[in-house]
């Protein structure tokens, strides 16, 4: 019976290629930008060795770390947002192979198979991209620096990027143990919520703290010379930045969604947008760190050009891949839309409308998580500017975090576009 459910493994692997070529370009675009970033970090020309008894180093040293690891963890969250996707696109198999008798160990088998599969497809093309952009990368960082860097393909980067890739497969594998076992095979059947809804408690003197510790934050910054002590008041605005999109705004949005005279279809895009922050508490914590993390960063070593493009390089990185994970958490999102177009349906909306409303809901959210980022990266850069601490062209770095975003909400509204028209035909 094992043999059966592998040979059904297979089989169904090939029926489901076109999306199983989209979850391979995923893995395999995580792996390879770790690998990038990684072979800059080890390498002595971008990071020459750090004086060990000098404080300063060592924070700079434990801030690169730092970095490293977090890219680590958004490599894992994205291809465990991955995974989920593939789990929502598939339950309706799952609810099958378990109504039709089989055991829990031969789903599991089942599924854990074709994602290994997959794995295994995405390390060969990593490894092939490996070998072709790992050296292009460091052929232009070596014509922007002036200096010849080299790195070796196999090294300590490719060793760490392969521990890495065996730690995934181990988090998928409890993933997918996680996910048979405890979901319900009528929830399978017609789709099952992968992560759930939750609206956060209120808490008045909290919200006021968060916006207390940015201005706070914001006014050290302002009046403070580029140094690393301006680490500190950077955390501050990290908090109060993460607290304002995941607590004040959401409060506020429920104040007005409690008015009684508000229209229908404001209160579903009101209560989708809320739902949307709350689903994404993670991802908004990570893109406020990274976004103010890296422009003070790149700023402190602007006149150093091996960290200055390092960090620039970092920056881009995790943007690109920080980004993809919005994505892919609206599309598994995106699934269960039918609920808010059958809700706008009901009140008498046609098709235009519709879309229109389910547009606004991904606008808003961007639009929050660009005002919340932009406040304090405009602010330490107009700053800095006025104390001549960089020059005026510096400021373009926002284009990092601006352009994928901008993609990212483009793209999230033609596929809702497409997805009410498919909801309309079914």
């Amino acid at each position: 019976r094992e043999i059966a459910m592998f040979n059904f493994s297979i089989q169904y692997f090939f029926k489901e290629i076109r999306k199983n070529i989209m979850m391979i370009g995923v893995v395999s675009s995580a792996l390879l930008l770790l690998s990038l970033i990684l072979n800059m970090f080890y390498n002595t020309v971008l990071n020459p060795p750090l004086n060990t008894n000098d404080l300063a180093a060592f924070y700079v040293g434990l801030l690169r770390f730092t970095i490293i690891m977090l890219f680590m963890l958004m490599c894992i969250y994205l291809v465990i947002y991955s995974i989920n996707y593939y789990n929502k696109v598939h339950s309706r198999i799952l609810g099958l192979l378990k109504i039709f008798g089989n055991t829990t160990y031969e789903i599991v088998i089942f599924f854990t198979l074709q994602i290994v599969i997959i794995l295994l497809i995405s390390f060969l093309v990593f490894t092939l991209l490996n070998i072709v952009v790992t050296p292009l990368l460091f052929k232009l960082i070596s014509y922007y620096i002036k200096k010849t860097v080299t790195t070796i393909l196999f090294g300590k980067a490719y060793l760490d990027t392969l521990a890495f890739f065996f730690l995934t497969i181990l988090v998928i594998i409890f993933v997918e143990f996680r996910y048979i076992i405890q979901t319900p095979t009528t929830h399978l059947i017609k789709g099952d919520e992968v992560i759930s809804y939750r609206i956060k408690s209120k808490n008045l003197f909290k919200e006021i703290l968060y916006f207390l510790l940015l201005c706070y934050g914001l006014f050290i910054i302002v009046t403070s010379k580029l140094e690393l002590d301006l680490v500190v008041p950077l955390s501050l605005c990290v908090i109060g930045i993460n607290g304002i999109i995941k607590f004040t705004i959401p409060r506020i949005v429920q104040t007005v969604i409690l008015q009684k005279n508000i229209s229908g279809e404001l209160l579903v895009v009101l209560k989708n947008y809320i739902f949307i922050i709350n689903q994404m508490g993670v991802l908004v914590f990570f893109s406020v760190l990274i976004n103010l993390v890296m422009p003070l960063m790149i700023y402190m070593y602007i006149n150093k050009v091996g960290f200055f493009i390092e960090f620039v390089l970092m920056y881009i990185f995790t943007n690109l891949i920080l980004n993809y994970i919005i994505y892919q958490r609206l599309s598994i999102r995106r699934i269960d839309n039918k609920k808010s177009y059958n809700k706008l349906y009901t009140l008498g909306y046609d098709l235009k409308s519709i879309e229109k409303y389910v547009k606004k809901e991904n606008i808003l959210f961007f639009l929050t998580l660009f005002i919340g980022i932009a406040v304090y990266f405009f602010t330490l850069s107009i700053s800095l500017i006025l104390k001549n601490a960089i020059p005026k062209m510096a400021i373009l770095i926002c284009l990092i975090y601006i352009i994928p975003m901008s993609v990212i909400l483009i793209v999230t509204n033609y596929k809702e576009r497409r997805s009410v028209l498919s909801w309309k035909k079914s």
